[in-house]
């Protein structure tokens, strides 16, 4: 299904944010915008767009529980700003962790939803 390996890839962004944040925050290693920043930034944007053109009319149609467009969104939106923050170690960690695991939740949340739904055909 398409729509789960979209959000299996969108899910992988957000832990690569992740992981680039901690080392950048343990030890600021200096970058170059063009040939480091943009295509990462430029990854996870291509991500968030090709998740949320399939996971719009998908969510809408299906009304999973406790998940909506606007959460979907947000995941999306969050994803492209950690993205960005990761290149910044001295971003504050509260923040960047609270979006990370936003994130995280709602896009398994989704991922679980579609491999039950997967299961049951």
């Amino acid at each position: 299904m398409e729509l789960l390996t979209r959000t299996e890839k969108l899910l992988l962004q957000n832990e690569k944010n992740w992981e680039l944040y901690l080392s950048n925050r343990e030890e600021a290693k200096p970058f170059d915008f063009y040939k480091d920043m943009k295509p990462f930034v430029d990854e996870a944007k291509e991500s968030a767009d090709a998740f949320l053109e399939l996971a719009i009319p998908w969510v809408n149609k299906e009304r999973p529980p406790y998940l909506g467009e606007l959460q979907l969104r947000q995941a999306c939106d969050n994803v492209q700003m950690t993205a960005v923050s990761a290149f910044n170690g001295k971003s504050f960690y509260k923040h960047f962790l609270d979006h990370y695991q936003s994130t995280k939740y709602t896009l398994t949340r989704v991922r679980d939803f579609l491999k039950r739904k997967e299961e049951l055909m």
